[in-house]
């Protein structure tokens, strides 16, 4: 009985890595070709989310950000690096500021008609952080540095994109993204 046990244990984790290896290596992609396979495919969107980007509590955040896909230098998904501007408050004592880059892999799209810069994504993000409490002017000045997953749902020249994250100053977070690609 032990030994199906160990065997179980080994031969899981690596089927479950061949089946995800598959998925990243082996897609086919549908995007139209324009002549202009490398050119830069730029978004502007706003987020909303709900975090616990404050000492005590929780927060509501609104913010803008722009990415722009990189070319097409990989097989397995593509490359987007962008910019972020979030304001968090508790609406009592407690307001933060993050400024972040991006560098985003979007990975896999199960959607029929693919686009260069929908899917599945993960996301580094590196900055900034002021934060105020309230009664001091001046603003506490912190690192940011969080990761990110979602995913983006395409049409024509928008998008919406649902995500999860978490990091420093951040504990965690949920919010829906929107906005235009260009």
């Amino acid at each position: 009985m032990k030994k199906n046990y160990v065997k179980t244990v080994l031969c899981v984790p690596v089927f479950l890595w061949i089946m995800g290896a598959s998925v990243l290596f082996a897609q086919e992609t549908e995007e139209k070709y324009t002549g202009q396979k490398d050119r830069l495919h730029w978004s502007l969107g706003l987020s909303a989310e709900g975090n616990m980007n404050v000492p005590k509590g929780y927060a509501l955040g609104a913010g803008l950000y722009g990415m722009f896909v990189l070319p097409d230098w990989v097989k397995a998904g593509r490359f987007s690096t962008g910019a972020k501007l979030l304001y968090s408050t508790g609406f009592k004592r407690y307001s933060l500021l993050d400024t972040a880059l991006l560098f985003r892999w979007n990975f896999y799209d199960f959607a029929k008609f693919k686009t260069c810069d929908s899917g599945f994504f993960v996301q580094a993000e590196g900055g900034v952080s002021l934060g105020w409490n309230g009664k001091a002017a001046k603003p506490f000045v912190f690192g940011l540095g969080e990761g990110t997953f979602g995913y983006r749902f395409a049409v024509k020249n928008f998008f919406i994109e649902p995500y999860i994250r978490g990091g420093y100053p951040v504990i965690w977070a949920a919010g829906i993204s929107g906005g235009f690609r260009i």
